[in-house]
């Protein structure tokens, strides 16, 4: 004789699942494509705000001597994480059973803008970290190892052991070696801005002595005249020193 317990059919609901039975977990709808693209670019632009993070965390610590391979290698690594980010939305639309042609081509569009506003807000980072620093004539300040006191230019002397093609501006400046190394001062690293241009240094005068650079040992000071060639009609507008070339420099504002 059979069991009723086990032998009795259970009673189904109007769904056709036994009662006390679970329904299953309900499938959400496949992410269309307008979001999936829309998420993508959400997250290729916080991957861009992250890069630009770490690069001005590397041009404004100690790090900085190190980013000329630093910010390569960081360009490199955004540049294949958004690339990830893009093709796994194509998959993911691909996958749902959408078209990818016009996702992609969205992306494209996106991504370049992105990388290209990437690009330029770096450049301009950069400038910005790398402006010169703001110094006053006749005030010692620093760049490097060197310090600089520096009065305005003048312009319009002649001094016969020193030939000019149009008006000569001199700048008297004193430099100390503050370092424990040599250190070498060289006139065409050194600019003078006008309006709309600027001129190098020519030479460098002491007594009446000229030369290219002036080469001081640790703890050596030298004091003379930082000369420029300017075309007439031009009017200083600021002085930039630097110790050496490619380095942040000192900028002195004229008038």
């Amino acid at each position: 004789m059979s069991d009723p317990q086990i032998t009795r059919p259970d009673f189904v609901g109007p769904d056709g699942r036994p009662f006390g039975e679970p329904a299953p977990a309900a499938v959400p709808p496949p992410v269309g494509a307008v979001r999936r693209v829309l998420q993508a670019f959400g997250a290729i632009i916080g991957v861009q705000f992250l890069a630009a993070g770490i690069a001005l965390l590397v041009l404004t610590s100690y790090r900085r001597a190190a980013a000329d391979w630093l910010l390569p290698l960081l360009a490199v690594v955004d540049l294949l994480v958004t690339l990830q980010i893009c093709w796994l939305a194509v998959r993911d639309i691909r996958l749902s059973g959408g078209r990818t042609a016009g996702p992609r081509i969205v992306l494209a569009v996106l991504v370049l803008g992105a990388l290209a506003g990437a690009v330029v807000g770096g450049r301009e980072v950069q400038r910005y970290v790398n402006r010169p620093v703001e110094a006053a004539f006749d005030v010692p300040a620093m760049d490097g190892d060197m310090r600089f006191t520096a009065s305005a230019p003048e312009c319009g002397r002649k001094v016969k052991a020193i030939v000019v093609r149009g008006v000569m501006c001199r700048v008297r400046v004193t430099v100390a070696n503050t370092g424990s190394a040599e250190s070498v001062l060289e006139a065409r690293t050194q600019r003078l801005h006008g309006d709309d241009a600027h001129r190098t240094g020519m030479l460098l005068a002491k007594g009446r002595r000229t030369h290219p650079a002036w080469t001081l040992r640790p703890g050596a000071s030298v004091r003379g005249y930082l000369v420029f060639d300017v075309p007439r009609g031009f009017t200083p507008r600021a002085l930039d020193l630097h110790a050496a070339d490619g380095g942040r420099g000192l900028r002195f504002p004229v008038g």
